[in-house]
């Protein structure tokens, strides 16, 4: 319900804005920015409201469960936890690199949906003088274009997902081979196994749902919400 209303509020308000643009702020924006805006960076921020509150939560339970996993495992704790800091430069690349694909296929989608307006508003034109293939053509190259960056896209999430999904097995198994490895008195009896995975798997989901919301970040990040910056010291012009 909450999700529905935040959607509803979300488009009447671009919406309005929308209607308010004056001549200029028309003019320097493309039909392809305008409905990329509406239908694609604005629902960017409605993702991000879903894993917002992961800023904070997933740092907390991540240090509240480590605590007493240092409690029961001693100093073999700190091998889960180096093992999650290395996760995160790796992670880090990723997202650099979803960065810069980001903004290469708002572009490819910019310049696509601008083809399609020309071609859509000059059918007659097109039909008169047989430029159907001309324009197919250029609209597919784009669009191949645009495929090429959305593949490359879905296999970084897909290696963000599949590291974060590897990670608390991978954490599990370095804490619990150092604390056989550093003591011969050490012994991993099952109170101890199953008291450690349970505190790894509250750990699980913030680890879990830590790539969607670098994702959701990265893509609200590259977002172009400058189409209405001037539209905010106007004065809106009423007409009768």
């Amino acid at each position: 319900m909450f999700l529905l209303v935040l959607i509803l509020t979300e488009y009447v308000c671009f919406a309005t804005q929308a209607l308010r643009m004056s001549n200029n702020a028309r003019k320097e924006s493309t039909v392809g920015e305008i409905v990329n805006l509406m239908s694609v960076d604005a629902q960017r921020f409605v993702e991000i409201t879903l894993f917002i509150c992961l800023l904070w939560s997933a740092p907390l339970q991540i240090g509240v469960a480590l605590y007493f996993l240092w409690g029961i495992l001693g100093p073999s704790a700190l091998a889960g936890l180096g093992m999650m800091i290395i996760f995160i430069p790796l992670n880090g690349v990723i997202a650099s690199r979803v960065k810069t694909i980001q903004i290469r296929q708002m572009k490819s989608k910019d310049e696509r949906i601008k083809i399609m307006n020309e071609v859509l508003n000059g059918m007659k034109v097109l039909k008169l003088y047989g430029w159907e293939p001309s324009f197919e053509q250029r609209v597919l190259k784009i669009r191949n274009k645009e495929v090429r960056v959305l593949k490359q896209a879905a296999y970084l999430n897909a290696a963000t997902s599949f590291v974060w999904t590897c990670a608390p097995f991978l954490v599990s198994l370095a804490s619990f081979a150092t604390f056989i490895l550093v003591d011969e008195n050490n012994v991993l009896d099952a109170q101890t196994a199953f008291v450690s995975l349970s505190l790894f798997n509250i750990i699980r989901m913030p680890l879990a749902m830590m790539p969607m919301l670098i994702v959701s970040l990265t893509q609200a990040s590259k977002c172009n919400f400058n189409l209405f910056s001037q539209e905010h010291c106007l004065t809106v012009v009423s007409h009768n």
